[in-house]
């Protein structure tokens, strides 16, 4: 391989660590289980709502704890149109999240959440055609959100709370290792919630972005032998989510939820390998748009033990151009799918719930390295959560 294409074989890889924002899994942070995250930012049943909106802690009594338990299955399938190989990566893992809220004074309340929000653990091998672009990788990353709402009134509750959010990447190639780092990064969120009456529910919320940086050693059998550290970062973008829930009868709640992730932001990724190039440090051009979730769902009581849940939701591609695309974050229009039930056991609200994502096929046609194919991605979850 001659010493420009192994860099920008090179370069492909080494802004892997994105996936953990670009295929952003909030399951472990949902709140209402088995409604694809509908409504999430007015719910009050669940400690985790804090996380959507910490506006929502004024609704939550004396006290609310929540544990979210959940095994997620990710598939990723690559064809290549040009039979170079195609390439098959999976991972079956655990993710859990931990919510508690307290009211202090008559109108103020506090919490903490702690939840995994993003991480797989993937391995193409080295017979596919973007071998020289992945061969493994390890990833997570978790936050840790303490917030504090305030009751105006009745009907107004504000909130803001921390984020405090920690990563970890281990990746190799069938060109290079690069060594595991780890980084924190920090941010804050927002929220406002309005109870208009007993039926409706709105709710508003801001999270600012997070930019992790990572500097780590790479060695490998490069050619040229110049590559031996690298330093990167990785943009978590800002995410504006605006939630509705509306009783339509005592047993029915209609539930929405429209988030717009601002990831426009992401135009490119610079490397900088510690070494001089004539324009400057490596660049992939990214050229990202921001993206749109629309989530609705339905809550309905079923009986005086059992409530039923389901859910749908669908986010637009922040980019359709081929050309354009990468094989460490092969993104397009994703679908998620979800039913759930609730019951009560002594105090405890048990929730289950299972989703399937369906994160779309993704065409990426590039030159190095040599890809004309198509990838195929999905996603199973299956969880429970407890509330008491």
């Amino acid at each position: 391989m001659r010493p420009l294409q192994s860099t920008l074989a090179v370069m492909s890889v080494l802004s892997l660590p994105v996936q953990a924002s670009g295929i952003f899994l909030q399951e472990a942070v949902t709140a209402n289980a088995g409604t694809a995250g509908a409504g999430d930012g007015v719910y009050t049943g669940s400690a985790a709502a804090m996380w959507a909106n910490p506006a929502t802690m004024s609704g939550m009594g004396e006290s609310l704890t929540t544990f979210n338990v959940l095994g997620f299955d990710l598939e990723m399938k690559y064809r290549d149109n040009a039979d170079n190989g195609d390439g098959k990566a999976h991972s079956v893992l655990p993710s859990a999240g931990a919510f508690h809220a307290r009211q202090i004074t008559d109108d103020i309340h506090v919490g903490i959440a702690l939840g995994a929000v993003g991480g797989s653990s993937l391995s193409y091998g080295t017979e596919w055609a973007g071998a020289a672009a992945l061969d493994e990788i390890t990833l997570t990353a978790m936050q840790v959100n303490p917030a504090i709402s305030y009751q105006i009134n009745s009907q107004w509750s504000v909130g803001a709370g921390l984020q405090l959010s920690w990563a970890s990447l281990e990746q190799s190639t069938s060109l290079l290792d690069i060594d595991k780092d780890t980084d924190w990064a920090f941010g804050a969120n927002f929220g406002v919630m309005y109870q208009h009456d007993e039926r409706l529910a709105l709710g508003a919320s801001y999270r600012t972005k997070l930019e992790h940086e990572f500097g780590t050693r790479v060695s490998g059998p490069t050619e040229a032998e110049l590559f031996n550290s690298l330093r990167t970062d990785i943009t978590v973008p800002a995410i504006a989510d605006i939630s509705a829930s509306y009783a339509l009868n005592p047993q029915l709640d209609l539930l929405a939820s429209v988030q717009w992730h601002q990831w426009s932001e992401w135009d490119n990724t610079v490397m900088d390998f510690g070494i001089g190039f004539e324009n400057g440090p490596a660049t992939i051009v990214r050229d990202w748009d921001d993206v749109w979730k629309f989530a609705f769902g339905a809550d309905y009581q079923l009986n005086r033990q059992w409530r039923l849940k389901g859910g749908f939701s669908y986010e637009t591609s922040p980019q359709d151009d081929p050309t354009k695309q990468w094989v460490d974050v092969p993104v397009g229009e994703q679908y998620r799918y979800s039913v759930g039930a609730a019951t009560k056991w002594n105090d405890v609200t048990i929730d289950m719930f299972y989703e399937y994502a369906d994160l779309g096929e993704v065409d990426i046609k590039r030159n190095i390295p040599q890809l004309d194919g198509t990838f195929d991605s999905r996603i199973h979850f299956l969880g429970v959560s407890f509330t008491y």
